[in-house]
C-alpha cells in the first residue's frame, strides 16, 4: 500500500495538475444553428433576465474535443505539431465523405450547463475523430489530463460564467426557461475544421477565440492538400 502511495507521489511531482489554458475544438458556424441558439437565449433572457452573464456569445461556439495545460511556448509548438499530424488519422476515419453533425434538442448537465444535442450517431463518429486527435497528444507527451471523457455537446449558457448570481442564491437553471426547443431541430454543420484556440488569450475580431493552429478536414481540404 505504502509503495502504492509513493508511486502516486512521484507521478505528482513529475506533472503538477495544471489548469487547463488550451483547448482543442470543432468551431460551429452554420447559420441557421446559431441563429436558433440566440433564438432560445433570447427566450431564456425574457424570462430570466439575470441570465444575461451566463449566456456564451455564439461567435464562440464550438465542441471541445480534449483541453490542454500548455506551460511553454515549446509545448505550444508541440501541440500545433500534434494537431496537424492528427490531420492524416482524421482524414482516414472520414475517408473522403463529410461528417455531417446533426444538432437537436437541448440538454443540460447539473442544470448549470445547457447545451444543443448531438446526434447519437455523428456523435460516435466523433468519439474516434476525438480519440485520433488525442492519441497524437500524448504521443508528443502534452498534458492534457483535465479533458473529460469526450461527450460532443454545444453550451451556450453557463451558471459558472456568472458568478455573482450563484451568489444570490442562482444554483439551477429551470428547465421551463427553455421548454419550448427542448426537443427542437437546430440544423446540421458539416465538419471541416479543428482548432488549438487559447484560453486566456485575447479573443479575435470576429468573437471567437484566439488561434494557435487550425486544420481543414473533410471534402473540402482534398482541394488544399493537392495544391500544397
Amino acid at each position: 500500500e505504502d509503495q502504492k502511495e509513493d508511486l502516486g507521489q512521484e507521478v505528482s511531482k513529475k506533472r503538477p495538475r495544471e489548469t487547463p489554458n488550451y483547448f482543442v475544438s470543432i468551431p460551429i458556424k452554420d447559420d441557421q444553428i446559431l441563429d436558433r441558439i440566440e433564438d432560445v437565449q433570447e427566450l431564456i433572457f425574457t424570462k430570466e433576465p439575470d441570465l444575461l452573464r451566463a449566456l456564451l456569445p455564439v461567435q464562440t461556439m464550438h465542441l471541445t474535443i480534449i483541453v490542454a495545460h500548455l506551460g511553454t511556448e515549446e509545448e505550444v509548438k508541440k501541440a500545433i505539431l500534434a494537431l496537424k499530424q492528427s490531420k492524416t488519422k482524421v482524414e482516414a476515419i472520414l475517408q473522403g465523405k463529410d461528417l455531417n453533425m446533426t444538432f437537436h434538442g437541448i440538454g443540460q448537465f447539473n442544470n448549470q450547463v445547457i447545451y444543443v444535442k448531438m446526434s447519437e450517431e455523428d456523435q460516435k463518429m466523433l468519439s474516434r475523430i476525438a480519440e485520433a486527435v488525442e492519441e497524437c497528444f500524448n504521443e508528443m507527451n502534452l498534458d492534457i489530463s483535465g479533458s473529460k471523457d469526450f461527450k460532443p455537446h454545444l453550451t451556450f449558457l453557463k451558471l459558472s460564467k456568472a458568478p455573482r448570481l450563484k451568489r444570490r442564491g442562482f444554483r439551477k437553471i429551470c428547465s421551463d426557461l427553455y421548454k419550448e426547443y427542448e426537443d427542437s431541430y437546430f440544423g446540421t454543420e458539416v465538419f471541416s475544421q479543428i482548432d488549438l484556440c487559447a484560453m486566456r488569450k485575447k479573443k479575435q475580431e470576429s468573437g471567437y477565440y484566439y488561434c494557435e493552429c487550425s486544420i481543414n478536414v473533410g471534402s473540402s481540404s482534398t482541394e488544399e492538400s493537392k495544391e500544397q
